[in-house]
């Protein structure tokens, strides 16, 4: 089993509608990073501080156009949005129909 980095993920859903009748996105493959993906894009350990994503997940549940919206070490953005891309969703629902909703996911290292 590999050793998970201590996380703080508490995403949020930025909603551009008012939703009635809503089911939110819910992971089915949760965002995971470990401390060899930390490692091999910093090289040293434990990094403290905060990187917020913003991106969109679509009427299929997959991630589109990840980015970062703040960080505290720029060496670790592209690991960041690999996984976040990895990461996979049931769709949110709007009155039972899958729609596109852009989330934000602040990622907490303690």
């Amino acid at each position: 089993m590999r050793a998970l980095i201590s996380l703080m993920l508490m995403g949020s859903l930025i909603a551009q509608n008012s939703f009635e009748n809503q089911q939110f996105p819910q992971a089915i493959i949760p965002f995971e990073l470990t401390y060899e993906d930390v490692r091999s894009a910093i090289g040293l350990f434990p990094p403290v501080g905060k990187i917020s994503v913003d991106f969109f997940i679509n009427e299929n549940g997959d991630v589109e156009e990840p980015h970062i919206v703040d960080t505290f070490n720029v060496q670790l953005n592209d690991v960041v949005i690999d996984k976040v891309r990895q990461s996979k969703y049931k769709p949110a629902l709007q009155n039972g129909i899958p729609v596109k909703v852009k989330y934000h996911l602040p990622i907490v290292f303690k």
